[in-house]
């Protein structure tokens, strides 16, 4: 089980620089101060299937981690809330942020390894733009190597209005890591006006 106890979030934060469990549910409400109240946005994260997964706060994170036998391989999914450095973001802006600074984080991070968590690598597999619930999202996908062998990641950041949303969803194997993922997502609830 140690063995995704680290995911790529410290890769997505090194480029892109909170959330509260009650039951199954988490809420945040982040609003910048200096933009119109149509982007407020109120989010709501849950659990796709609390019989399936087991909750802890982790470092201002929330992370679900599989129950044992409940999924097809180990497999963790952490989200954080917080406030977005922009309500609307540029498509243009957010695709050569792709393209130029999300191999920067990532050469950036692989220069600090081996790490803490037993992280020896993190190689940065693809990163695209998207739209998700009508706004903006950056999904990464990682083959991660630690002590304990490799592991798939998938990341999935949304420009909510005034929240960022990231999800990290860690697995054995690539599949399940975006199933968990794409499960936990269509779980979320958004409570705002999507840009146009």
């Amino acid at each position: 089980m140690h063995m995704l106890k680290f995911t790529y979030a410290s890769i997505l934060a090194l480029a892109l620089g909170a959330c509260q469990q009650v039951g199954t549910n988490s809420t945040i409400q982040a609003a910048l101060p200096d933009v119109p109240p149509e982007f407020a946005t109120v989010v709501r994260t849950s659990s796709p299937d609390p019989a399936k997964w087991v909750y802890q706060k982790i470092n201002e994170r929330d992370q679900w981690r599989c129950r044992p036998l409940s999924c097809p391989d180990n497999s963790v999914v952490t989200v954080t809330i917080t406030k977005s450095p922009t309500p609307r973001p540029d498509p243009v802006a957010l695709d050569r942020y792709v393209k130029i600074e999300i191999p920067k984080a990532n050469e950036k991070f692989n220069a600090t390894l081996p790490n803490p968590q037993g992280v020896r690598e993190a190689k940065l597999v693809s990163s695209a733009v998207e739209k998700v619930h009508g706004y903006y999202a950056i999904r990464s996908i990682f083959d991660m190597m630690n002590d304990k062998g490799s592991f798939e990641a998938v990341a999935l950041t949304i420009f909510a209005g005034g929240s960022l949303v990231k999800f990290d969803s860690a697995a054995t194997t690539l599949p399940t890591a975006r199933k968990n993922l794409d499960d936990f997502v269509s779980a979320m609830q958004i409570e705002g006006r999507p840009p146009e």
